[in-house]
This record gives structure tokens, sequence and C-alpha cells, in this order.
């Protein structure tokens, strides 16, 4: 596969296996490095063709990273219950007790006690507090659990947005693959047909064909086997992430619904409309919902320097059958008993210099992530710029790729043509595969870097990558 592998403007007069390598170099850190770390755990066997769309899906339900993510947000989501019900008796308790109780009659001047005579005695107690004015300390504690929900709803967010990209990578990647192979088969039998007609020519002694001829082709051919046997080697490797990835199998045939790699049907727009839409980035969004959430926070550590006004009550009922019931306000039985009220008061923190402190660190940590939040987003901006300028030129390289692509098509049937009817050398019919594979290699590889040029600046500005 040397001449179909060889996609790089390196390649454009001498063929070499180094030039080959380059291309698969090229092929491996675009779409092996970038899925290498997403390990899934295996699941049922899907047998019917892959669509993009269906490997995303898959990727997304096997995916381990995602399953955690969705576990923080479940986290964050009970955090939010927790400062909600503390709003509404947060303190609402029920004791009951049961023990023995000795045997008293009387009361309190003249009474007589029999420790012998045992009963069992019960007591319930009940107690609540309700809070009812805490200075805005209840309202801060649930908007900072309402902000730390979204921050983490919007970090799985961004690591599906990430997932999406990677999956997409690695389905164009093995369609870029499939291509490939099939050029080293075309090479192959462009080939050898050629050194079948040289054979045949020198063993009847026609035209004007040499041994040396031969040679060349045989040592052409070389090349392409050593070469197709590396574009098998990253097939397989291709597969296997993708059954991984899927969660399929791990001997499912993997098969693709697509058979053709062409490029993704889009406008491209200017920049500036890419750079507007920066505040949809989900990492962007992440940060600055984390920034709320510590306002919030503030807030409430601010409030203690207030009083936190509240109700308390409680209702106290004992009884025990083998003692007299005691009437008078006076006399005391821990056995025989009924006691309820309610109170109003507050409760009033005078460890200021404690408070000044946690208010200063909480205070300088929200300063803290302001500042990393217009680094973000001067980075991001930088990002975008960058990944717009890979897409308009993947663009234009595609354009020029589709140019040279005819160009050399009309080359490779003329100097056929020629070799079959005797008129052309074999170093002709052999440059003539060489940069026919070349080309068509280069554009399918232009074609699979305009498509993941499109998605990575999608996941840049929070837009879709894979359509529903």
């Amino acid at each position: 596969m040397t001449c179909a592998f060889c996609a790089t403007a390196m390649c454009g007069k001498n063929f070499t296996p180094v030039m080959f390598w380059h291309i698969a170099r090229r092929v491996s850190s675009g779409v092996l490095v970038s899925c290498i770390a997403l390990l899934c755990a295996f699941g049922t066997l899907v047998c019917e063709p892959l669509s993009l769309r269906k490997f995303v899906d898959l990727a997304v339900a096997n995916n381990p990273q995602l399953r955690a993510a969705g576990a923080d947000v479940e986290i964050a989501e009970a955090l939010g219950q927790h400062a909600r019900a503390a709003r509404i008796l947060p303190k609402f308790d029920l004791t009951v007790v049961a023990g023995p109780s000795p045997e008293a009659r009387g009361n309190a001047l003249v009474g007589d006690t029999d420790l012998w005579a045992l009963s069992v005695f019960t007591r319930t107690e009940a107690t609540f507090i309700q809070p009812l004015f805490t200075f805005g300390r209840l309202a801060a504690a649930q908007e900072a659990a309402l902000q730390a929900v979204e921050a983490r709803t919007e970090g799985l967010l961004d690591a599906r947005a990430k997932l999406e990209q990677q999956v997409t990578e690695v389905y164009y990647g093995l369609l870029l693959a499939d291509h490939l192979w099939d050029l080293a088969g075309e090479a192959r039998r462009e080939i050898g047909k050629a050194r079948d007609l040289i054979e045949e020519k020198l063993e009847e002694d026609e035209g004007d064909y040499t041994y040396t001829d031969l040679f060349r082709l045989d040592r052409f051919v070389y090349d392409v086997e050593e070469n197709a046997n590396k574009v098998e080697k990253g097939r397989r490797l291709l597969q296997s992430l993708t059954r991984k990835m899927a969660g399929l199998d791990p001997d499912a045939v993997v098969t693709l619904a697509e058979d053709t790699l062409v490029p993704l049907t889009i406008e491209t727009e200017p920049l500036s409309e890419y750079v507007a839409r920066v505040v949809n980035r989900h990492d962007l969004r992440q940060l600055r919902a984390g920034i709320r959430a510590k306002d919030a926070q503030v807030k409430a550590i601010r409030s203690e320097y207030y009083p936190q006004f509240f109700i308390g009550g409680q209702l106290k009922y004992s009884h025990a059958p083998n003692r007299d019931d005691q009437s008078s306000p006076f006399a005391k039985d821990d056995f025989n008993f009924l006691q309820g009220g309610a109170i109003i008061g507050f409760k009033q923190s005078l460890s200021f210099g404690l408070t000044a402190a946690k208010l200063r660190k909480a205070e300088l940590e929200r300063k803290k992530l302001s500042y990393v939040d217009q680094l973000a987003s001067m980075g991001a901006v930088l990002e975008i710029e960058r990944l717009h300028g890979d897409l308009v030129e993947a663009q234009a390289n595609l354009k020029a790729a589709k140019r040279a692509r005819r160009a050399t098509r009309r080359w490779f049937v003329s100097a056929r043509d020629g070799f079959n009817a005797g008129l052309e050398e074999a170093g002709e019919i052999i440059d003539a595969v060489k940069e026919y594979s070349i080309i068509r290699a280069k554009y399918f590889n232009a074609v699979y870097t305009f498509n993941k040029a499109y998605g990575a600046l999608q996941r840049a500005t929070g837009g879709l990558i894979v359509g529903q």
C-alpha cells in the first residue's frame, strides 16, 4: 500500500516507505491517540451495521467516564434536596423509651415506695426547631446547591461532547483505513497486470521491455505489500477500539453503515459568528456556574454576622401504671408527666474573627475563579480562531485534492493504455499508479481532516457534533 497511504506533499516525486510512515503516523495521531484512553465495558453483541449516530449512542451508554459524571450530577441534586429540606423543620426528633418503674403511692408529703414491685413505664419526647429569619443564610445555601447542580450538568455535557468528537474521529478514521486498503488492492492488481504483460512480452521476445523493467516492478510490489500490512494493522486496531467504545462483543465483526468517506455538507461561517458562540461552551458554562455557587457561599458566610431567629417546641409525655399522678405543680415525677410548649429565640455566633477569616477566604476563592474565567475565555476564543483556520484550510485542501484527483486519473488512464499498447515503459506505469494512488489517498485524508476539523470547531463552540 505504498502509494495508497503516502498522502503527503513530500510524496510528489519519489516514493519511499518513510513517506508511507509519515501518512500512517498522521492517521494514527489523528484517530488512534485521541481515543486510546477510552476504555469501556464490553456489552451485548450488535450485529447490524453501525451508523455514526448508532455508534455515538452505544459509546455514550457504555462509557464509564460519563456514568461517573452522571453520578456527580445526582450527588449534586441530592445536596440540593438537602438544602431545600433545611428550610422546613430542619430539626424534628421523636424519642421513645421504656424501662422498669418501682411502685410509688401517695404524694409529695406522704408516700410509700416499693422497690420490688416493678412495672414498665414509657416516655415519648418530640422536639422541633423551625428557622424564622436567617438573613439570607438558607436561601444562599439553596442557591449554591442549585448552581452546583448546573455546574455538574455542564461538566457531564462537556464530557459527552468530547466523547462524541472522539467517536466521530474513530468512525471517519475507520472509513479512511478501508479506503486506503482498497487503494492498496488496486495498486496490487494494476502492477500485477503490468508484470504479467512484461513477462509475456519477454517470453515471446516482443516489444522493448527488458528484465530491468520487471525488476523495477518487483521492487515496487515489495513497497506495496509492506505498507499494505501496516494499513491492515491499523485497521485491526481501529476495529478493536470501535468494539470497546461501542460495548460490542470482542469477536463481533465491525461493519459500518456507510461505505464511503464523504465530506460533510456544511457552510463555513465567518469567524465572528463562531466567536459569538463561545458563551455556549460547556466548560465555560460550568466555570461560571461555579462562580455563582461561590457567590452564594459568600452570602451564606456573611449571614453569620447576624442572629438566626427560630421557633422551637417540645412535647414530653411519660406514664407508669404503678405510680400515682402528682397533681401539685411543684411535685416532680420522672415517670408520670405531660409537658409541652414553644418558644421564639435567636442564636448569635460571637466568633466574629473566625467568620471574618472564612468570609475573606471565600471572597478570594471567588476572585480567583473570576480570573480563571477571564483566562479561559481568552483561551477559548484563541482556540476557536485556530480551529476555524483549520477548517478553512481543510476545505481549501479538499477542493485542491478534488482537482488533482481528476488530473491524475487522466494521467493514469493514459499511461495504462499506452503501456498495454507497448508505447510506454514500465517506469511510466509505475509512476502513474503510484501518483494516482497517492493523490486519491490525499483526497480521502483531506476529507477526513475536513470532517474532523468541523467536529472540533463544533465542540469548541458548544454546537452539535453529530445530528440526531
